[in-house]
């Protein structure tokens, strides 16, 4: 005989003490962000229930998967969500019933999907990418179990995308109404603070604040301005306003890229005016051709363009405060195209054959076996391939997951005999279920703890058997527990095998990446553009947090906005050859691009010593400058003085 359900008065005396348990004490968000994911997988659960779907786990699921502190990043995850669980859903039953009767050949074209998925995830490197892992990991959920049964392909996919959209529908109605937190409310608190450190490393750098420091500062920087991007994607969805201020973000983006490049000029020439001042005359650092006022005019040119660009910022950050919607009156935002993201098409591909082979072998191992459920093992180590793949090293976190999946099945155990069988209507089941989804929503708010909690909060509804009747098969549950396991550690060996990039070769892939599209401009080819700009301080924001820790971390930071900086200036020089008049003007300018060129090509970081033949060239070019009265000599020797300060930045720095 089934005891009645406790009524729901008898939950609510305890949420006190519960908010009051070690594990909710952290502060008052992650309660908050966790009574709203409560709310919205009971709603879901409800409406799902009440139609009559036999999957509700998939809902509670969707919930904590998109649920995220901010509303508008929840909404844009949800939409993301959705369309690519109809792109995996399509996909699947496109493919099943016309492979059905080869299941390995059924198998290797799934994989292959799955594998173009991850692939197209790690070149957007936005919250765009996760349209592109719901895709693939969809695939995944639906495809392998349907290897087997492919008659069931199509409703198990309907029923998917149905519980999907439920979740989704839930937890942005619940995010975005119940007391929302809005992305605008974050940009605006990480606009004013990038702005003021901005600020404040320029000061530092006027009152001789240290080299490693401001390179450092520089960087951090650039790591601020990719979140900032982040966000920006988030903030279309925040509300009626959000594409005007994505636009005018963008502008930020191009202003904030100009302040980072010219104090870094300014540092630098800073830098070598100390040097000439203090350290002992050479070849380098002496001044007989009357370098050092070229070097001074460029750095009051420098220094005024750097002021103008801070005020800029902050114009751009007034405008953003305001509740007008003509944003865009005092700086044209429109026309700027914001942050361009580094995209590693060999690491992507690297990173989606290994998802493919690591699933294409498991298929076959469960082919060849044929374990009953199989299917359900090789659909854990897909999603965790196609999920974790975008990961450089996804141990770390998978193993977190598994973890979280074991606690998940204990819970599971426990709810699906002992406590599922004493329910008798709605209410007991949502007063059941709260306790583990509150500390899963907490947990969830912690990124340290971010895969525990969904480790748990997926896998526990699962054994559970929360469903229409919450009866639970124990055989069934029990085996699915084993596949479980066996699923995520198969998982953990093919990411290790085949996924896993080694730190030390992730940072030099990087480096190597920049010292090669920095010698590729410099060569002529391509031109320098505000685009090329931002996607080289991308890839700095993304080498940085590489290089932390590391002995000369700062001078490689250095060297880098230095050598952007001259190939910016080997551009100009290029740009104004054309225009030369004398006949050895034109020669020496030809001889100086080439020694140029060379230089960047053969070069190593750090140099022994500068570079006498690049020097010599940019001594005659000089002179040639002078002695010919060209018509744009003196912009030609601004851009000879700047070319010489960013060659020598690297070696001042290093004490060359």
């Amino acid at each position: 005989m089934q005891t009645p359900a406790p009524p729901i008065r008898s939950f609510l005396p305890s949420l006190p003490t519960l908010l009051k348990a070690p594990v909710l004490k952290a502060d008052r968000e992650a309660v908050l962000f966790s009574l709203k994911c409560l709310a919205a997988a009971l709603l879901g659960l409800y409406l799902s229930l009440r139609i009559g779907l036999t999957r509700p786990f998939w809902v509670i699921g969707t919930v904590y998967l998109v649920s995220q502190p901010l509303s508008g990043a929840t909404l844009s995850r949800g939409l993301y969500r959705l369309l690519g669980t109809i792109g995996g859903a399509v996909a699947t039953v496109l493919l099943v019933p016309r492979l059905a009767n080869a299941p390995l050949v059924l198998s290797v074209a799934l994989a292959a999907w799955m594998g173009l998925c991850l692939y197209l995830a790690m070149l957007d490197r936005t919250p765009r990418s996760y349209a592109f892992l719901l895709a693939g990991y969809t695939t995944s959920l639906i495809g392998f179990p349907s290897v087997m049964v492919p008659g069931d392909v199509f409703s198990i996919a309907i029923t998917r995308v149905q519980e999907i959209s439920i979740g989704i529908l839930a937890a942005t109605l619940v995010h975005g109404l119940v007391l929302p937190r809005r992305v605008w409310h974050r940009v605006q608190a990480r606009v004013a603070a990038i702005l003021s450190d901005a600020e404040r490393w320029t000061q530092d750098m006027h009152a001789g604040a240290g080299d490693a420091v401001l390179a450092e500062d520089r960087a951090k920087a650039a790591v601020d301005l990719l979140e900032l991007h982040t966000l920006s994607i988030h903030l279309r969805f925040d509300s009626a306003h959000g594409p005007a201020q994505a636009a005018l973000l963008r502008a930020l983006h191009e202003r904030m890229l100009a302040v980072l490049m010219l104090s870094s000029a300014v540092d630098d020439s800073l830098a070598e005016l100390r040097a000439a001042e203090h350290g002992p005359p050479s070849h380098a650092t002496a001044d007989p051709s009357g370098w050092r006022e070229l070097l001074q005019a460029n750095l009051a040119a420098d220094l005024s363009a750097l002021d103008a660009a801070h005020r800029d910022c902050r114009v751009l950050e007034d405008q953003l405060r305001t509740d007008s919607a003509n944003w865009r009156r005092p700086i044209a935002a429109e026309k700027a195209h914001g942050h361009v993201l580094h995209r590693d098409h060999r690491l992507a591909l690297r990173a989606a054959f290994g998802a493919f082979i690591g699933i294409v072998l498991s298929c076959a191992a469960w082919i060849a076996t044929a374990w009953s459920d199989g299917a359900t093992a090789v659909s854990i180590i897909g999603t965790a391939c196609v999920l974790f793949g975008t990961i450089e090293a996804p141990g770390g976190q998978l193993m977190r997951y598994l973890a979280g999946s074991s606690i998940g099945v204990a819970v599971g155990l426990l709810y699906g005999v002992v406590v599922f069988p004493a329910l008798s209507d709605f209410m007991g089941l949502a007063t059941a279920l709260a306790p583990v989804l509150l500390v899963c929503g907490s947990l969830l708010a912690r990124p340290p703890l971010m895969m525990v909690a969904l480790g748990v909060v997926l896998t526990f509804p699962l054994i559970a058997g929360l469903g229409a009747t919450n009866a639970i098969h124990i055989a069934g549950a029990l085996n699915s527990s084993v596949a479980l396991f066996v699923g995520t550690a198969a998982a953990l060996c093919s990411m290790r095998l085949f996924q896993t990039l080694d730190a030390d070769r992730s940072r030099a892939r990087l480096l190597g990446s920049i010292r090669h599209e920095i010698a590729r401009r410099v060569s002529g080819r391509g031109p320098i553009t505000s685009d090329w700009l931002s996607r080289m301080l991308d890839r700095l924001g993304l080498l940085a947090p590489r290089l932390s820790g590391r002995p000369g971390a700062a001078h490689t930071l250095r060297t880098m906005f230095a050598d952007m900086r001259a190939a910016s200036t080997v551009a100009a020089l290029r740009a104004l050859g054309p225009g030369l008049v004398g006949h050895g003007a034109r020669a020496c300018h030809a001889g100086l691009i080439d020694a140029v060129v060379v230089h960047f090509r053969t070069r190593a970081i750090p140099r022994q010593g500068p570079d006498r033949r690049l020097l010599d060239a940019l001594e005659r070019m000089r002179e040639a400058a002078i002695a010919g009265r060209e018509p744009e000599a003196k912009r030609l020797l601004s851009l000879l003085a700047d070319l010489r300060r960013d060659l020598l930045a690297p070696l001042i720095a290093h004490g060359n």
